[in-house]
């Protein structure tokens, strides 16, 4: 876990925002409208200012109110515990379902620096680009990719790689960083756009590009987000069992540690 201790002596609990802070309530049932999630260490956060800037956007984008979801996300720090590993998760519900930000203050589960993938058979999502609409669908998909061995499903629209099931996709080749184009409809990975600008302070150039399963042969492969932080790719399978070849993931563990680095106490 690198460090990391998972906390395992408290269960999941569920918390409604009522225009000033958190109090208890029964977790709305259904995917969420807009959800973000990070993990917290001893009180820490990796970009969190990014996190409650991409959850307000969204919100509001899925027609919310953005001053709400901002101000429920500032609140979220008193509701977490500040010390041990945590995984919360900030949702905007459907209004149907419940009618204010509800937050999900989960343990983190142990964290792992390597990962196998194996290329999804099929692209479930019905919202690409705002993370919470397809939580469940997404969730299927990474647990069918589980049971065939793997540790994250790949989703491949038009052959190419786009995104992962619960990871932004990202590869080296030839000293570059490469990442899915912006076209290509994902959510906007807020630990994707750090990994990004460390490695830009760092001179490497980063450029956008399409890719195939097949031409990432070779590549160092990593799958990225807010829990796992960088996870190197060490096998990658298609879905008919073929495998590629991809690099062993020499640089992962040095942008991980500088990733942590960029943790900071919150609230």
């Amino acid at each position: 876990m690198s460090g990391v201790a998972a906390t395992t002596s408290a269960a999941t609990r569920a918390l409604a925002f009522d225009g000033a802070g958190f109090a208890p309530v029964d977790a709305p049932a259904g995917d969420p409208l807009v959800a973000d999630s990070w993990l917290v260490v001893d009180g820490g956060v990796v970009g969190w200012a990014t996190h409650v800037e991409r959850f307000a956007a969204s919100v509001e984008r899925q027609g919310g109110d953005a001053e709400l979801a901002a101000r429920a996300a500032a609140a979220v720090p008193d509701a977490v515990p500040r010390t041990g590993a945590w995984f919360p998760r900030l949702d905007w519900p459907q209004p149907h379902v419940h009618d204010g930000p509800v937050l999900h203050v989960r343990p983190a589960p142990t964290l792992h620096r390597r990962a196998l993938v194996r290329t999804a058979s099929h692209d479930p999502r019905t919202t690409a680009d705002v993370k919470g609409p397809d939580l469940t669908a997404l969730g299927l998909l990474r647990e069918q990719a589980r049971a065939e061995g793997a540790d994250e499903a790949a989703i491949v629209v038009d052959g190419h790689v786009v995104d992962g099931a619960t990871s932004a996709i990202l590869w080296w080749r030839d000293g570059v960083l490469h990442a899915p184009p912006v076209a290509r409809e994902r959510v906007d990975s807020v630990t994707a756009r750090q990994v990004a600008t460390i490695a830009s302070a760092l001179g490497a150039r980063v450029v956008d590009e399409d890719a195939t399963p097949a031409s990432l042969a070779g590549a160092e492969v990593w799958i990225v987000n807010a829990l796992h932080g960088v996870r190197g790719v060490s096998a990658w399978a298609d879905a008919d069992g073929t495998h590629q070849a991809v690099a062993v993931p020499t640089r992962a563990d040095a942008f991980q540690a500088a990733l942590e680095r960029l943790r900071r106490p919150w609230g």
